[in-house]
């Protein structure tokens, strides 16, 4: 396929090795996983919606940036924290860490996991720390639109597209058997960043196999006060 082409040599981290980025404690516990559940910094996410996901001990939980459903989460599943890097300002998005993701650290350091995506910029590696930079090449990364409309360039994928086209590939070449699911992987809280491809996104995530959880429907009171 015509889309499959990545020329190596165009942009920086061409050369990086996918797999072996990743801490080899990551890689066993996603050799046992039953499902990756992918969480969206969603604001119209309840504790409905993730208790309905009935997280279990061998289901990794991925989670993004500010991490703002962090009060959700278990210390019973693995957890990942993805932090996307903002280059122009040398910093990744949600670090330090907030107190609710801090404390899951605090109490079961074991099982939680830091990613780190897009760097461009030396860094040493860390235990339980996975360092991608930008880009990762795998086809739908590497070939993620530059330009669009109107001149402005797209500043390359999101944090969650990068973090679920890489699970996607770990299940078709490593070998792992788990479910790859998202929630909150939508607009119902309201308009989108207008950096990223999404409509690019939206095309890959609805051709692919991953489960797209529906968030649970609102009460009606609850769409009476999001008029509001």
């Amino acid at each position: 396929m015509a889309d499959e082409y990545m020329a190596l040599d165009a942009l920086p981290g061409g050369d990086q090795s996918v797999l072996p980025a990743l801490p080899e404690a990551l890689r066993e516990c996603l050799s046992r996983a039953a499902r990756v559940v992918l969480i969206a910094n969603n604001p119209a996410i309840t504790a409905a919606d993730f208790a309905a996901l009935n997280i279990g001990a061998d289901d990794v939980v991925v989670s993004f940036n500010h991490c703002i459903k962090a009060t959700l989460l278990n210390e019973q599943s693995v957890n990942v924290f993805v932090h996307g890097y903002n280059a122009p300002d040398a910093y990744f998005f949600g670090l330090p860490c907030n107190k609710d993701v801090q404390r899951l650290f605090d109490r079961a350091g074991e099982r939680c996991f830091t990613m780190l995506v897009g760097c461009a910029a030396p860094m040493c590696p860390l235990p339980r720390v996975a360092m991608y930079w930008d880009r990762i090449p795998l086809p739908p990364l590497w070939n993620y639109p530059v330009d669009r409309p109107g001149g402005k360039r797209y500043v390359g994928p999101s944090t969650g597209f990068n973090t679920l086209v890489l699970f996607d590939w770990l299940r078709g070449h490593v070998g792992y058997t788990y479910q790859l699911m998202t929630l909150g992987f939508s607009n119902e809280a309201g308009k989108l960043w207008g950096g990223h491809a999404w409509d690019y996104e939206r095309d890959w995530l609805i051709k692919s196999d991953v489960i797209v959880v529906a968030l649970q429907p609102r009460r009606w009171w609850q769409k009476l006060f999001k008029r509001k």
